[in-house]
């Protein structure tokens, strides 16, 4: 009788491991679609800033990586404009990734800042 709810258990168990085992590059709220963060903000719209810290966490990241060519002033686009931008993308492009919206936004605010574009300056990065 053990041994079976042991099997059992190792059965159920089988998919999380698999699925822990995936490498992901990125992970969190952002990886979602805008029509699944879109439908999520309907039934809950108090998650608005939950959604909206992802998006600055991961801007922080790519500023992080711009330290040598400028970075981009976070603060140069006051916060309610940062989330209408990303909501009105969001509602364009239903299918994109959430963190399309927030790539477009990073992109926006830069040349809004007479930077380059994140686009040029990033490097993908050399084979060993």
């Amino acid at each position: 009788m053990r041994a079976r709810y042991a099997l059992a258990i190792a059965l159920t168990l089988l998919p999380i491991q698999s699925a822990a085992a995936e490498k992901a590059g990125w992970s969190g709220a952002g990886t979602m679609s805008c029509g699944d963060v879109s439908t999520a903000l309907q039934q809950r719209p108090e998650d608005e800033n939950l959604f909206f810290s992802w998006a600055q966490g991961f801007m922080s990241g790519l500023n992080t990586d711009l330290l040598k060519h400028g970075e981009t002033d976070l603060n140069g686009l006051p916060l309610d404009a940062q989330k209408q931008f990303i909501s009105s993308y969001c509602h364009d492009h239903s299918r994109a990734p959430y963190f399309e919206a927030v790539f477009k936004l990073f992109d926006k605010m830069r040349h809004d800042q007479g930077l380059p574009s994140y686009i040029q300056n990033w490097q993908e990065p050399k084979s060993k």
